[in-house]
């Protein structure tokens, strides 16, 4: 499996390629800019065909409907589904367009993905939305809006909560052993680097 990565969109989203040895790519997080989404097809020569969201909010699912449009499926948490087909993905907060869709899969914590032969397991992180997920794949962990590089996601938006994020980042601090972690937002980090180094480590 190859990995490739590009920021998108106002709020700079990143948005991660997984892609098997035929090429067909999974995106993680879409983001909001398309052209430049699509523009990563042509570059590596691959084929998207599944888009799996950490959460709805529309900075990091924009373009999700134009990308179904085009015949990749859009997989995203039980809990955040509803948010495809309202203002619960803040577009409107932010005066973002969004075009509402309904995802084609949704998944549950623990639930156990295997899309073109890439094995993803979700793990349920509510806080920064009730639906928030990371999303691990061999030694990588995609947190979406939960965990970032000496920080976390905010829970001031609706559906948001400060407690359950508390609990999420213990649950992903938890975990056996060290991954790579690839946020939805800013710089890389590592889990092992969190557990030392995030304050909020030491929240309760």
């Amino acid at each position: 499996m190859k990995l490739y990565h590009l920021q998108s969109g106002p709020l700079n989203v990143n948005t991660y390629f997984l892609v098997n040895e035929d090429g067909q790519a999974v995106v993680i997080d879409s983001g909001e800019n398309y052209k430049k989404v699509k523009s990563v097809e042509d570059l590596y020569n691959i084929k998207i065909v599944a888009v799996l969201l950490t959460h709805a909010h529309f900075d990091h699912c924009g373009n999700a409907k134009k990308l179904q449009d085009d015949g990749a499926k859009i997989y995203v948490s039980k809990l955040d589904a509803c948010k495809l087909l309202n203002n619960d993905n803040l577009a409107s907060d932010f005066g973002r367009k969004f075009e509402y869709l309904t995802a084609d899969e949704t998944f549950a914590d623990s639930d156990q993905l295997n899309i073109c032969g890439i094995k993803i397991k979700v793990i349920a992180t509510p806080g920064h939305t009730d639906g928030s997920v990371c999303f691990l794949v061999d030694n990588l962990l995609f947190t979406g809006d939960t965990l970032f590089l000496g920080s976390v996601g905010r829970t001031d938006f609706k559906s948001g909560n400060r407690n359950d994020l508390v609990l999420s980042i213990k649950k992903l601090f938890n975990l056996d052993g060290d991954y790579a972690v690839y946020p939805g937002h800013d710089e890389f980090t590592t889990l092992e680097h969190e557990r030392k180094y995030n304050i909020f480590a030491e929240y309760d």
